[in-house]
């Protein structure tokens, strides 16, 4: 997501550790905050973890960070120039970053030229924002003006307008739990779904800025919105919006590893869990409450992490 963000954490040993237990819930919490590099905009906008030993997270002056297992990386240039708003990995030897129109592949060693990706930018809702990829022969990505474009492994294409996005009311986000369901999420409130050929606007719950979700099979996804409420995809249909805890926090980001567990990165720089219809208080992981969990992937119902607006990465081990 795009957020105002503080100066970008050099990851690795130039950094500081610490290591923390949050609450009740008996997770500790593995905190890297390194040394500013200087920039005003270089916090993180996406992080994504295939496995508990490996991670990437972008930032908004075109680097990312690389978790290996152990720690971070320093970070490296994936999109010089740039604002990286997302990322996706399926393995430690495949990634995509979104730079606006462009598009960077890591293949394990580097990050490759951008590529162009969907229609030219229109307006103030242009470029694209997000993507989501199951594999490196699939990816979907969402542009702000509610375009989808589609990765068959070799080109982008079979662009398709899901949603009619607004500069006050933009597309947010998209997940694949295959290459034949995703789910494209908006401020508006609408919700498209991707059956492998073809893009359908479901009926909205009525949940307007919607801002994130997660599908980790066809049958369950959870997407959140600003106001710090969740709705529930059954396979069939959306559930009516619930609260979280404390729901006058800003919720930013969602990750369910499994269709009975999501972690839901908020603005205070807390996480909340939900277990199986169950909520726990938001617990804090990164900063003092002042600096957004922008983004937050789950690689298992065991291993998170979390980035942060001021350029900050935590893992998570339950």
């Amino acid at each position: 997501m795009l957020v105002a963000a503080a100066c970008l954490a050099a990851c690795g040993s130039s950094g500081s550790s610490a290591t923390t237990t949050t609450g009740t819930s008996a997770w500790t919490v593995s905190r890297t905050e390194p040394a500013s590099v200087g920039s005003a905009n270089a916090g993180f906008y996406g992080v994504s973890c295939p496995t508990p030993s490996f991670c990437a997270a972008v930032d908004g002056t075109g680097n990312a960070v690389l978790w290996n297992g152990t720690r971070w990386t320093p970070p490296e240039p994936a999109a010089p120039g740039g604002t990286l708003n997302s990322v996706s990995c399926t393995s430690s030897t495949f990634c995509v970053a979104l730079n606006g129109q462009l598009a960077v592949v890591f293949n394990g060693s580097t990050w490759t030229t951008a590529a162009a990706v969907g229609p030219a930018p229109t307006g103030p809702t242009g470029g694209q924002y997000q993507v989501s990829c199951t594999s490196p022969a699939f990816c979907a990505s969402v542009n702000t003006a509610g375009v989808a474009t589609i990765f068959d492994g070799t080109t982008w294409g079979h662009d398709a307008e899901v949603d009619d996005g607004t500069a006050d009311k933009p597309v947010q986000n998209v997940s694949c739990a295959s290459p034949t369901f995703c789910v494209v999420v908006s401020a508006t409130g609408n919700i498209a779904t991707f059956d492998g050929q073809t893009w359908t606007r479901q009926a909205s719950p009525g949940q307007s800025l919607l801002h994130s979700v997660s599908c980790p099979t066809a049958k369950f996804c959870m997407a959140v919105d600003l106001t710090g409420h969740a709705i529930l995809w059954n396979g069939s249909s959306w559930s009516p919006a619930q609260p979280m805890p404390d729901s006058a926090t800003l919720t930013f980001s969602v990750s369910c590893p499994t269709a009975s567990r999501c972690l839901v990165a908020r603005s205070d720089g807390s996480v909340s869990v939900w277990r199986s219809g169950t909520w726990s208080a938001p617990q804090p992981v990164l900063q003092d409450g002042t600096v957004a969990a922008a983004a937050v992937s789950c690689a298992s119902a065991l291993f998170c992490a979390v980035a942060d607006t001021a350029g900050s990465a935590a893992t998570t081990r339950t």
